[in-house]
């Protein structure tokens, strides 16, 4: 059978057809396909590493925020302060001018959807004795007494009183620490991990139930954030074992177990007004279930924010054992560290 011309044209244009729509479809699915990748592209992500409250810098310290980006493409950044843009870099330097927190709201944004990190900076005063230069495991007494005798660190005054070791009250300082013992600890030693020469603040409290206090003498008032707290490695024992004279702490042969060691820690205004009290267990032993009574034995944070702006703190130390009833009175020393002031 002959193939006609107008034959051979109709199956040119049909295999010409068939080829054109061959392409059209391998061009769609490479469009489907592209996408589709589009869509597989998640949304960026922001992340920084910092402590679980935000960074906490003294005046004059600077930052650099670096946060780490993931899936930037095409990516643009915003740093913005109380909604008002600072920046469009990707890091920013922050610079502590004065006391105070901020919120910084760092922004990421791409084509595939956008990520917003806050990252608080707070500026404080931090007192942490660091400055005092003390010979390893030792122990600083301001004596004889004297008006001005005692310890200035950050415009705050630790008072010292007392003529010698043996009648010393106030304020010393220390570098000696641990938990471990096989004589009769120092009193002057905080019961703590031991830190290689960290200098700490110790009170002693005498027989008078006022406490001890410190303050600021300029006259003003601040706000304190924080004060970290453990007890004396001496104090610890007389809870913890017991010596001569003296039962441990929840001894249940004793007429009454439910022993207890308290420090309250009060704030006072310029004007000698008591603004609030915090009061803060350094042992307790009075639950129902035994298992949950407890002796502080490390380095504890203790919020102070409640007791707003002011001149003088005072610590006053009470225990279940402040009438003696058999044996010798709990000896009231206090470890203090890490005081933060934020206004």
């Amino acid at each position: 059978m002959k193939t006609t011309t107008a034959n051979k044209r109709s199956v040119r244009h049909s295999l010409t057809g068939r080829l054109l729509r061959s392409v059209l479809l391998a061009l769609l699915l490479v469009a489907a396909s592209c996408a589709n990748n589009e869509k597989d592209i998640p949304a960026p992500g922001a992340h920084i590493k910092m402590p679980d409250n935000g960074f906490e810098l003294e005046v004059g310290d600077t930052l650099r925020l670096s946060p780490r980006v993931s899936y930037e493409v095409d990516a643009s950044y915003q740093w913005l302060l109380n909604n008002e843009l600072l920046s469009t870099e990707k890091e920013l330097l922050h610079q502590s001018r004065e006391l105070g927190q901020l919120d910084y709201r760092f922004v990421v944004s791409t084509p595939y959807g956008s990520d917003t990190l806050v990252i608080p900076v707070s500026t404080i005063i931090w007192v942490n004795f660091q400055e005092f230069a003390l010979n390893s495991d030792s122990l600083w007494l301001q004596m004889p007494e004297n008006p001005s005798n005692g310890f200035s660190t950050k415009n705050l005054f630790f008072p010292s009183y007392g003529n010698q070791e043996e009648d010393w009250t106030g304020f010393a300082l220390s570098n000696l620490s641990g938990q471990s013992f096989s004589t009769l600890p120092s009193p002057f030693s905080a019961h703590a991990p031991k830190k290689s020469d960290e200098v700490f603040m110790l009170m002693h409290q005498d027989d008078e139930a006022s406490g001890r206090n410190f303050y600021f003498p300029d006259g003003r008032e601040h706000q304190f954030h924080s004060i970290s707290l453990t007890n004396s490695a001496l104090t610890y024992q007389y809870m913890r074992t017991g010596l001569e004279n003296f039962p441990r702490f929840g001894d249940e042969s004793q007429t009454d177990p439910l022993d207890w060691f308290l420090v309250t820690i009060e704030g006072y205004d310029n004007l000698g007004n008591k603004t609030g009290e915090i009061p803060f267990y350094l042992a307790d032993f009075r639950f129902e279930n035994r298992r949950r009574n407890y002796l502080i034995e490390e380095w504890t944070v203790v919020d102070l924010r409640s007791l707003g702006a002011v001149n003088e703190i005072r610590l006053r130390l009470s225990s279940s054992r402040d009438e003696p009833t058999s044996g010798a009175r709990l000896p009231f020393y206090l470890c203090i560290d890490n005081l933060k002031i934020t206004g």
